[in-house]
């Protein structure tokens, strides 16, 4: 850990990674707090890392992380926190399309990854966000769609 802090959250987020095996592929940052997700894999057996960070005094310190989607409490209020929805995308996607809460809301595909963070909210007891839809080059594709190459990518048979 560097107790002087780093300048930003990226890299906070890759402290202790080699660079030459692991990049940022997505970063949301809401005021002192930030999400980064990590690529730790190789393009064709990718592997995403979920990084939290927080800012004290200027600068970027490790708040936690995990290698899957889910909700990390923030701050002291142990009612409250960052809720993050992430995955790998198919070749070609360049966007992708969740609703939580009735929201629907889209986020960029960078590095065939996805990234979604609410912040400040409540750990969802029963509705979590859900993945709608992907956009490909022949156009938004509904997720029930997408079964097919959902195995593919993950190596199963049809």
């Amino acid at each position: 850990m560097n107790d002087a802090g780093f300048d930003s959250p990226e890299s906070a987020a890759m402290e202790g990674f080699p660079p030459r095996y692991c990049h940022v592929a997505a970063a949301r940052v809401d005021g002192d707090h930030a999400c980064v997700l990590l690529h730790t894999g190789s393009q064709s057996h990718p592997y995403l890392y979920e990084v939290h960070s927080r800012c004290r005094n200027g600068r970027w310190f490790d708040d936690g992380s995990s290698n899957g989607s889910g909700w990390h409490q923030i701050g002291d209020d142990p009612e409250l926190g960052t809720l993050t929805s992430w995955d790998d995308a198919p070749e070609g996607a360049s966007a992708v399309r969740m609703e939580f809460q009735g929201v629907i809301v889209e986020e960029p595909v960078r590095d065939r990854a996805y990234l979604f963070v609410w912040w400040r909210v409540p750990c969802p007891e029963d509705e979590w966000p859900r993945l709608l839809a992907i956009l490909t080059e022949s156009g938004w594709k509904d997720y029930d769609e997408l079964d097919v190459w959902r195995r593919l990518l993950h190596g199963k048979t049809l």
